[in-house]
């Protein structure tokens, strides 16, 4: 059952490649974090990726940079972690971590604070999947259609999936289904506008482009999980099966069998005591 609650695969992902003769290394090295952070507060992409997050996401790039060109001896706070992506592009380190806050998981998010919705999935999941009891497979597809449905028409402009992205999963916001469609195309447009020049990721239209990897990612990330909530449903519908079965067992098997043997017993008793009370009474008509 714990196998089911470790659901996260977005991690040391390198969706760019060798595609670009250059690297976003540069970018990061040259106008060091705090200046890549000014141009990120421009942006209007702290729905999605809070300030805390976008600093990960470079400082993650800075230590691979560092590591690569082995000229950051003397830096102090590059991440500790081996989980960051092995790449040289920002666009890499953007989508691993929002991905992971996604998922719902702190320590898996390098601690950062996580998204509303996927924590309110990941506490839903673990809670059921750790509770002894069964329940009703029904019963556990609504909730997943809660956080699973798409709302394609609501979802067409982006600017209102960046919008509402951080607010809580209902029907008046985005599902966590919305989120996932749209973190690709979400982290593209972000990583075009922190560019000096004008580079555009490929579009999803062309098979080995960037953002086609990405969404084939993402689409891999959903499916796993789709798999693994089956599975957990068929596991708590048979634990449910199991403990009605052993109720039912116990009804009629053990408290009626032994209500009827009582009753039984009563029943010889009350033939025995009036055998024993004609036979005392015979023998003093005998007299």
């Amino acid at each position: 059952m714990k196998k089911l609650l470790a659901i996260i695969i977005i991690g040391s992902i390198a969706i760019t490649g060798n595609v670009f003769a250059d690297d976003d290394c540069n970018l990061i090295l040259e106008n060091g974090i705090e200046g890549t952070v000014q141009h990120y507060k421009v942006l209007e992409y702290k729905t999605v990726l809070p300030e805390q997050a976008f600093r990960r996401a470079l400082s993650n790039l800075k230590t691979y940079c560092c590591i690569k060109a082995r000229d950051c001896t003397n830096e102090k706070n590059l991440t500790k972690e081996e989980l960051y992506p092995k790449s040289a592009f920002l666009f890499d380190h953007l989508f691993d971590v929002t991905m992971r806050r996604l998922d719902g998981v702190e320590k898996l998010a390098y601690g950062l604070e996580v998204d509303i919705a996927g924590k309110t999935r990941r506490e839903y999941i673990n809670k059921v999947a750790s509770d002894p009891n069964g329940a009703q497979a029904m019963e556990l597809e609504a909730k997943y259609k809660e956080y699973r449905t798409l709302h394609t028409k609501d979802t067409n402009d982006i600017n209102h999936v960046i919008k509402n992205f951080s607010k809580e999963n209902n029907k008046a916001t985005l599902s966590l289904a919305d989120k996932y469609n749209k973190v690709c195309e979400i982290i593209k447009t972000m990583y075009e506008g922190l560019q000096k020049e004008s580079i555009i990721i490929w579009s999803k239209f062309e098979t080995k482009s960037f953002l086609k990897k990405c969404d084939n990612l993402v689409a891999y990330r959903v499916s796993q999980e789709n798999s693994n909530v089956k599975l957990l449903m068929i596991k708590k519908s048979s634990q449910l099966l199991d403990k009605v079965t052993k109720a039912y067992t116990q009804k009629y098997f053990v408290e009626e069998k032994l209500m009827w043997l009582q009753a039984l017993i009563s029943k010889v008793k009350d033939m025995f005591q009036t055998v024993v009370q004609q036979s005392a009474a015979s023998k003093i008509c005998s007299k």
